[in-house]
C-alpha cells in the first residue's frame, strides 16, 4: 500500500489571479505538450481566460501527494498516477455538486471521452463531466504549489522515479 495525502487551501480570485495568473507562460508550455488541442479542456478557448477566473469570489485549492514508494520504474510510477487521476478528478466533481455555484477544476486534461470530439470538429459529448485544469485556464501551478503547500512538484526525466508526483485541481466558489 502507497500513501496519499490531501492538502488544501482557500484563496480569494484577486490574489490568485495578482500572484498565479500567467496565461502567456502556461500557453506557452500547453504548446509543447503532445495533447495541446485536442480536448475542449485544453487551450485555445473561444472565452477569456481572466474573465473566467473573475467570475468567482474563491479558489479552493486540493492537492493529493500521490508518493511512489514500492513503485519499481518510471513506468510503473505513471501508471500509479493514471490510476489516481479519475479518482481526484471524480471527488472534485462530487464536491461541486455539494457546494451550490462552484465549479470543479481537473488534474491535467480531460479525459471523458477515448477520443475526444474537438478533434472531429464537434461540441463536447460530455459538457456536464468536462472541466478545465488550472494550467489550462493560465494558473501556475507549480508555484502555487510550491508557495501555498511549501513543497515542490515532482518529475521523471523517464528514467528515475520521483519520491512523488501530484494531482491539482480544486474548487472555483461564486
Amino acid at each position: 500500500m502507497y500513501k496519499k495525502e490531501r492538502f488544501t487551501k482557500e484563496l480569494k480570485i484577486d490574489k490568485f489571479v495578482k500572484m498565479y495568473f500567467d496565461p502567456e507562460l502556461t500557453l506557452q508550455k500547453c504548446h509543447t505538450c503532445t495533447g495541446y488541442a485536442k480536448t475542449w479542456s485544453c487551450p485555445d478557448f473561444d472565452f477569456n481566460v481572466r474573465n473566467y477566473w473573475r467570475q468567482f469570489s474563491a479558489y479552493q485549492v486540493i492537492v493529493d501527494r500521490v508518493s511512489m514508494e514500492g513503485v519499481a520504474s518510471p513506468k510503473e510510477a505513471e501508471e500509479r498516477l493514471a490510476y489516481e487521476k479519475p479518482i481526484f478528478n471524480r471527488q472534485m466533481l462530487a464536491l461541486e455538486k455539494s457546494t451550490p455555484g462552484s465549479v470543479a477544476l481537473y488534474a491535467q486534461e480531460c479525459e471523458e471521452c477515448p477520443e475526444c470530439a474537438r478533434l472531429i470538429g464537434k461540441p463536447c459529448r460530455l459538457p456536464e463531466t468536462m472541466r478545465y485544469s488550472i494550467e489550462s485556464l493560465g494558473g501556475c501551478g507549480v508555484r502555487l504549489v510550491e508557495d501555498l503547500f511549501e513543497f515542490g512538484v515532482c518529475w521523471s526525466d523517464g528514467a528515475t522515479i520521483p519520491a512523488y508526483y501530484i494531482l491539482l485541481g480544486g474548487l472555483l466558489k461564486k
